[in-house]
């Protein structure tokens, strides 16, 4: 999809002009917003973070992914930041279109060595927490810094997620975190706590210590679950449709893939992926929650696509297997021994070289209407 420009992000804003009073502004204001939104149209970056991991518990820890923007100090006040879901996904996906309007607002503040951070907005759709927040610092932290934080969710399975953080003008900035259960159970209401204890600079890499603690309690959005017990398979691999949960916003498809013995042996890594489309032509976008599983291979896993067409009546699931191999490249680490020396993790070795991937056959469900 095409990446929207700040212009067009702005005109389909539903705004009411009676809202908003004229200011009288110099020319020397208007050329410096000119010449920073001139700069900055197109010039936008952005990461992701995706972390699967084939474990008896598996557990993820919360990455940071940044964007590069910059604008006026006094554009923390345009109405698009408003909705920080849509605007740190930026047309990209689509997938948080709706969350803002399914959110809870919270706008509490901490403040701690010049760095306000206020928790703005939260939504859990019995899967995934999702927390947008604004930070306001006393001096410039960067177009890029890098916040310390700890997200928990108490009663989950080890959690996968993600941070996304945006400059949005002078000393401010927006962010989106989100984590998500690995357990296959959907609780009805959840415990949140988001702790920051730090902010690192990207100028200096000098750290600001703090203190912005946050605790609350989310329920979990109306949602209508459909058990599925779908499945296919192709050459030792088969991916299996557990449930469909629909929600306001979006809608989460559970699966697992089960892994043969000889495929286990052969390959040491073993993913399996989902794409889906709908009876009306509908291509919907989706994010990862993570999963878990054994070391052999057999994991259960969650996605998290866009808010469902509600005149659509079938949706195709098409799975997609990826097998490869560990390499120097893409795995490995050290581990300490007894006596506290660094030593290299080995690698098992197994018949599987590089990569193979194959696509099964697709999985057609009805929905419940």
């Amino acid at each position: 999809m095409k990446d929207k420009s700040i212009y067009e992000l702005l005109n389909e804003l539903d705004l009411d002009e009676t809202e908003f009073e004229e200011m009288d502004v110099t020319e020397i204001d208007r050329a410096k917003v000119k010449k920073e939104l001139n700069r900055l149209i197109g010039k936008r970056k952005r990461s992701s973070w995706k972390m699967k991991t084939a474990a008896a518990v598996a557990v993820c820890g919360i990455s940071i992914a940044t964007l590069g923007l910059a604008f006026p100090a006094y554009a923390g006040n345009i109405p698009v930041i408003g909705d920080i879901f849509r605007f740190l996904d930026n047309g990209k996906t689509g997938l948080y279109d709706d969350y803002q309007a399914y959110s809870s607002a919270i706008n509490v503040t901490r403040e701690s060595n010049g760095v306000k951070i206020t928790l703005n907005d939260a939504i859990y759709d019995g899967k995934t927490v999702s927390l947008t927040y604004t930070i306001e610092s006393e001096k410039d932290l960067g177009n890029e810094p890098w916040i310390n934080d700890y997200l928990d969710i108490k009663g989950s399975e080890g959690m996968a997620g993600s941070n996304h953080l945006a400059k949005v003008g002078d000393h401010q900035y927006v962010g989106l975190i989100t984590g998500s259960n690995l357990g296959t159970d959907e609780l009805d209401t959840v415990k949140v706590k988001w702790k920051v204890d730090g902010i690192t600079t990207e100028q200096s890499d000098e750290k600001i210590k703090g203190h912005w603690n946050f605790a609350l309690t989310l329920q979990a959005s109306d949602n209508n679950v459909q058990v599925v017990n779908q499945s296919a398979q192709q050459d030792g691999v088969e991916v299996k449709i557990e449930k469909i949960t629909v929600t306001p916003m979006s809608f989460i498809v559970y699966y697992d893939q089960l892994v043969s013995k000889e495929v286990s042996e052969k390959w040491h890594g073993i993913d399996a992926e989902i794409e889906i489309k709908d009876d009306l032509g509908n291509v919907y976008p989706g994010d990862g929650n993570g999963g878990s599983g054994d070391i052999e291979g057999n994991m259960s896993w969650s996605k998290t696509f866009k808010k469902l067409d509600p005149k659509a009546t079938k949706l195709y699931i098409t799975p997609t297997v990826n097998l490869w191999e560990y390499t120097p490249e893409n795995y490995g680490g050290v581990e300490f021994t007894e006596d506290g020396e660094e030593k290299a993790i080995s690698i098992p070795t197994k018949e599987g070289k590089g990569r193979e991937e194959f696509t099964l056959e697709e999985i057609v469900v009805e929905l419940n209407k």
